[in-house]
């Protein structure tokens, strides 16, 4: 029946822009296509725009989606708000753009939808589209099975504030032009430049016209560690998309909580022992000024005076805004973590210089500084204070878990820093690590489990 309706559609194979569009869908697509015309037109070659509109509204439960409704449907008639019908070529031609189109073609549907007319949009009008379009990626986020494992009913409470940020934060490369209004060869680089624009907007094409997700996937990852039923993170859907959309692709599938001060207590040898060894990770800092921010540090935490870490690495705020900033290629100073030392500090940092770090958690727990400026990320400073106190902390690794051989062959403290080792013993202040290091020749369960209990203290 479907290709019946179709030949009909075509004027028995003569429309062929039709024929071409079509094309570059594969079959399955094509199909639902097909289908969901047919439904929406009950059989015949036009289905009128209320029908049209009224499907659209369903499909977007969204403030103001009237107006965006009667947006998509005018695409659908070739930008003609007075025409009451839409055909199965104007259905077709309209999805083949939004989801096949080049990326001017996609530009001019943006500005439109964003707009209500041709030309260029606004700042504004750009800014209150890509919060619609983020609400609807959430709604179809909702549904999938990762998304569930986080537990999504405690993402609700800041999501309003979460959604404007990152809104926000997509819109940062358009506001640093600092234009008045922004035409389609604007609006085209700004799609080129940002990942999560890309794929917000495929997958309210693929919504809109019945696709299967391809797009979006990958944006949320399935949350490991933590019962969030019980106890959830106090991360936003928004924060995590964030940061998710940053991290290299192997690293976005899944997260694994290592430590939550609110779970694991306010102790920094209590997040040193839930950390270490454990492979990429994820930080995140709250201070008591309702800043959040932190960093991505691409090789696992080690104890020792030397910088860690790769280009891979970057740092970011969330709260008030959200950005990210990744390396300058000036210093090689990502990540450091190091303790009982006189001639170094002792705590956990990222990026800058000692004692002028972009991100620093003291090891007397519950002490943090940001420096106003970092040569590593030329980031500027993200806490509320130079000097602030820690309300919470989060750390999750992302990725594969390391494998008991990655860590074997990993050195400890004690064979890297031999120099320091010694003058610590001179000092009689013998290294926390000593504490730490497994006898090799003693099979005894107690001195297994005094290395346990001296971590977690």
């Amino acid at each position: 029946m479907a290709h019946q309706f179709l030949m009909r559609m075509m004027g028995l194979g003569e429309s062929k822009e039709l024929n071409q569009e079509l094309a570059q869908f594969p079959s399955e697509e094509r199909e639902i296509l097909k289908d969901t015309f047919l439904q929406l037109s009950s059989g015949n070659k036009k289905v009128d725009r209320p029908t049209v509109e009224n499907a659209l509204k369903q499909l977007l439960p969204l403030p103001d989606v009237d107006i965006l409704a009667k947006r998509i449907c005018d695409l659908m008639t070739g930008q003609i708000s007075t025409n009451n019908t839409v055909t199965f070529e104007g259905y077709v031609h309209c999805a083949a753009v939004m989801i096949k189109g080049v990326i001017e073609d996609k530009a001019a549907q943006l500005i439109y939808m964003a707009k209500g007319r041709r030309g260029a949009a606004t700042y504004e009008e750009l800014f209150y589209f890509s919060t619609q379009i983020i609400r609807v990626v959430f709604q179809i986020i909702r549904k999938l099975p990762a998304f569930r494992s986080w537990d999504g009913n405690y993402m609700c409470s800041l999501e309003d504030d979460s959604i404007k940020r990152l809104a926000a934060a997509i819109m940062n490369e358009l506001k640093s032009t600092k234009m008045e209004s922004f035409d389609n060869q604007a609006v085209c680089a700004w799609l080129s430049g940002s990942s999560l624009l890309n794929e917000f907007h495929g997958m309210l094409a693929s919504h809109i016209f019945h696709f299967p997700l391809t797009k979006g996937k990958s944006l949320i990852p399935l949350c490991r560690g933590i019962p969030a039923q019980v106890y959830p993170s106090w991360l936003s859907l928004s924060d995590i998309l964030f940061i998710n959309c940053g991290l290299p692709h192997e690293f976005r599938s899944e997260w694994r909580l290592l430590f939550s001060s609110r779970i694991h207590g306010e102790s920094f040898s209590s997040l040193m022992g839930s950390i270490i060894d454990k492979g990429p990770s994820v930080v995140f800092v709250k201070d008591f000024d309702g800043h959040i921010f932190g960093g991505f540090a691409s090789t696992s935490w080690t104890i020792g005076p030397q910088f860690k870490g790769t280009k891979d690495n970057f740092v970011f705020s969330l709260a008030p805004e959200m950005a990210l900033y990744n390396t300058t290629g000036f210093n090689d100073h990502y990540q450091y973590f190091n303790i009982q030392q006189q001639t170094f500090p002792n705590g956990m940092g990222m990026g800058g210089q000692l004692d002028y770090f972009a991100i620093w958690i003291d090891s007397e727990y519950g002490k943090g500084k940001c420096s106003p400026s970092c040569t590593t990320f030329n980031c500027p400073q993200l806490s509320g204070k130079p000097e602030f106190s820690i309300d919470m902390v989060e750390v999750w690794a992302v990725g594969p878990e390391p494998t008991d051989e990655e860590a074997e062959t990993r050195p400890s403290i004690l064979d890297v820093d031999v120099e320091g080792t010694a003058m610590l013993r001179m000092l009689n202040r013998g290294p926390v690590s000593e504490g730490m290091r497994d006898n090799p020749t003693s099979a005894e369960p107690e001195e297994k489990e005094l290395y346990v209990s001296s971590v977690s203290n």
